[in-house]
């Protein structure tokens, strides 16, 4: 009877380091899968830097440009004018673009994080009802 519950013992503790095992492999395997993603989307949004850059460098001289306008009074400077103002709301939009790309990395890193939480979980609950009926059949023999 003793060796009995002790080879229970023995077969619960190695079922349960092996669990234990699988679950620290599949969460080094998930978050090495996410650092990978995180350093490609961190790629591409260092790839953005040179277009705000160049935005910066556009913004600026568009600046100079609309003094240099105010400046001078020539007959066509209203015009000039009229056409620099619609270049700076293009330009504005084109940050405000640029701006939303630079963060949408770190969206796609958090959505992908949320919905491999919620498959992970929803996999769990579906799978730990299927254990309950083992329960029993461990303590059959101790009676």
């Amino acid at each position: 009877m003793t060796k009995t519950v002790f080879d229970l013992f023995k077969a619960l503790l190695n079922a349960t380091l092996l669990l234990l095992a699988l679950c620290l492999f599949l969460g080094w395997q998930f978050f090495t899968s996410a650092r990978d993603v995180t350093d490609r989307l961190g790629e591409i949004g260092t790839r953005f830097a040179p277009i705000h850059n160049q935005l910066q460098s556009m913004t600026e001289e568009l600046s100079a440009l609309n003094q240099a306008l105010t400046d001078t009074a020539a007959p066509d400077s209203a015009e000039m004018r009229f056409r620099l103002t619609r270049l700076e709301e293009q330009l504005s939009g084109l940050k405000e673009e640029t701006h939303a790309l630079s963060q949408l990395p770190a969206q796609v890193v958090g959505t992908a994080v949320e919905a491999a939480v919620q498959e992970i979980s929803a996999e769990i609950t579906t799978r730990l009802p299927h254990l309950e009926p083992c329960a029993p059949g461990i303590s059959a023999p101790l009676n």
